[in-house]
């Protein structure tokens, strides 16, 4: 049991190596002398060995400032709201996106 764990131990610093080294699987086997579907099991076998984190399915956005106090409101037939910051408002800017939002499919 010993000597498989010393194997063990001995193939995941090659495969950190291989990590580090930009070679290619086979190409890295290659230069160590070994078969490359070895290199591959040995690389299968640490892998499912070592439990995957996982990824949050939903990540929290915060906005470096908070919006601005004072919005321009405009409420459309369709139920639609536009709010848009009286700091950067343009009233020609305002009036096509109202027309084109606000316009029959």
């Amino acid at each position: 049991m010993r000597q498989a764990t010393r194997r063990a131990r001995e193939m995941a610093r090659l495969v950190a190596r291989w990590e580090r080294s930009g070679l290619t699987q086979a190409a890295f086997a290659r230069q160590c002398g070994m078969s490359v579907h070895t290199f591959m099991w040995w690389r299968h076998r640490l892998r499912a060995s070592v439990p995957v984190p996982r990824t949050p399915r939903f990540t929290e956005i915060v906005l470096a400032a908070p919006p601005p106090a004072v919005v321009a409101e405009v409420v459309l037939r369709n139920g639609w709201v536009v709010r848009v910051p009286l700091t950067s408002l343009d009233a020609t800017a305002v009036r096509t996106l109202v027309a084109t939002l606000d316009a029959p499919c």
